[in-house]
């Protein structure tokens, strides 16, 4: 008897199983079912309703209108930041444009240039003509006048350091 239920469950393991699908009938496994979204069973239910009982609309697909209203404004929305869009890249191309000209132009400068990256021979006899000329004029000019005591007496009877200061008051 055992036998005979193991038998029984393998010829049942063959069937494809019921839990997957959602209805209790039977669906065919070529052609697969997409629910339709809430608000679009209930707008074409609306529609049919209105239709048959003779809604206040005259046309069925005027149930729409809000939606076609609302596609219609997301439209324009994406129209103008499409245009933002094109006026960013725009600008972006004529400053690339430019940036690169810019390079090519510095790069042929490096080419049409003759720039030495070390010293040359005249560098080093301009440097040595400049020395000698700062010692002509270190010897040429007098020292700074010595500081005597008299002198720093008739520094300090300046007016601007004969102003008294104010009395400490406690």
């Amino acid at each position: 008897m055992a036998d005979h239920n193991y038998n029984h469950d393998l010829d049942s393991s063959n069937k494809r199983p019921t839990s997957r699908t959602r209805n209790s009938r039977p669906t065919t496994p070529m052609r697969p079912t997409t629910p339709l979204r809430p608000s679009s069973r209930s707008s074409f239910r609306e529609s049919a309703r209105d239709s048959v009982h003779g809604g206040g609309e005259s046309f069925p697909l005027n149930t729409f209108e809000p939606a076609f209203a609302e596609l219609s404004d997301a439209v324009a929305d994406l129209e103008a930041n499409m245009m933002h869009f094109q006026l960013m890249h725009e600008s972006l191309a004529r400053f690339s444009e430019s940036f690169a000209s810019f390079l090519y132009g510095l790069n042929m400068n490096a080419f049409c240039v003759d720039f030495q990256e070390a010293p040359v021979a005249e560098s080093f006899r301009r440097a040595k003509q400049h020395e000698e000329s700062n010692e002509f004029l270190v010897h040429k000019r007098r020292p700074p006048p010595r500081m005597t005591a008299k002198r720093l007496l008739c520094i300090y009877d300046h007016p601007i350091f004969k102003s008294e200061a104010p009395a400490a008051s406690f």
